[in-house]
């Protein structure tokens, strides 16, 4: 009898494991803005990524319907992104959820490692497994057919790398662009891979991507792209400012224009509505209305 019960509480034990999903986890700016206070999250089947998620998916999924998925790549392709946490974690305050390359960073240390675009395919493959399995937590939560990919700098090349696969419905290249540069698998030529739209958010004439980005943004033709500029952000933009300032705001303009249908979007990318964005300039061009 002794024998029976210590396999059954074994059982229980193992399969609250199994089922377990977030491992250990870090607030960041007391959950963000948004409605959803959000969490960064190692998780037990995603141990070198830390995801970026409202705390209560069950609630935001309610409010918003699955929620859109962004991967995202770190500057200098590292392997923390604990410098883009307030910028992640606002975001997914608004109903997203983003898988940042690198274990869950809790303080500030140097980068050990430089990472493989193919993270960001990884992070894809992962999370559409987790869509289809009825024990994780992403099962109804997690919308896979809205997938972007995103990154900062050298990340922003990961991000040309992956926005290759026909998965990406959506880029954002923050503090960053390929012009003549051949990095992280990635160079002019893979822009003509791309089949979605992309924004290229920049820091002004200041950050040092800022020409490569205008470059890019001329030679794109094919696909729909948009750049937003900060003049004085340079290459770091607000990533440091608490809820990520505004390379935030105008990144969730972008994301929810393309994955929610918000036509606010529309407005700021389109029409130069600036209104609630001073110090920004925007061009846009090979959209439908433009």
């Amino acid at each position: 009898m002794k024998k029976l019960l210590f396999a059954v509480c074994l059982f229980c034990s193992t399969g609250s494991i199994t089922n377990a999903q977030v491992v250990d986890l870090k607030v960041i700016d007391n959950g963000s803005s948004g409605p959803y206070k959000a969490i960064a999250a190692k998780e037990a089947t995603l141990p070198d990524f830390t995801v970026y998620r409202p705390k209560d998916l069950t609630v935001a999924s309610k409010a918003e319907g699955k929620l859109p998925v962004i991967v995202f790549g770190n500057g200098g392709c590292s392997n923390t992104s604990i410098t883009h946490e307030k910028v992640l974690s606002e975001i997914a305050s608004h109903g997203y959820i983003i898988i940042a390359v690198g274990p869950l960073p809790k303080e500030p240390r140097v980068p050990d490692a430089s990472t493989p675009s193919k993270m960001l395919i990884d992070a894809i493959d992962w999370m559409i497994a987790q869509s289809k399995d009825k024990n994780s937590e992403y099962f109804q939560s997690a919308d896979t057919n809205k997938i972007a990919a995103a990154g900062q700098s050298c990340g922003g090349a990961q991000v040309v790398y992956a926005s290759a696969d026909p998965r990406v419905k959506s880029s954002i290249m923050f503090n960053s662009g390929m012009g003549e540069m051949t990095m992280a698998g990635a160079s002019k030529e893979s822009l003509k891979k791309l089949h979605a739209p992309i924004v290229y958010i920049i820091g002004g004439p200041s950050d040092v991507a800022f020409a490569n980005a205008q470059l890019d943004y001329d030679r794109l033709t094919h696909v729909p792209v948009a750049v937003a500029g900060l003049g004085n952000g340079g290459h770091m933009g607000t990533f440091g400012v608490e809820f990520g300032g505004s390379f935030s705001k105008i990144a969730l303009k972008w994301l929810d224009w393309q994955f929610k249908a918000k036509s606010s979007g529309a407005e700021v990318f389109l029409e130069n509505d600036l209104t609630n964005f001073p110090g920004w300039t925007v061009k846009a061009k090979n959209f439908a209305s433009k």
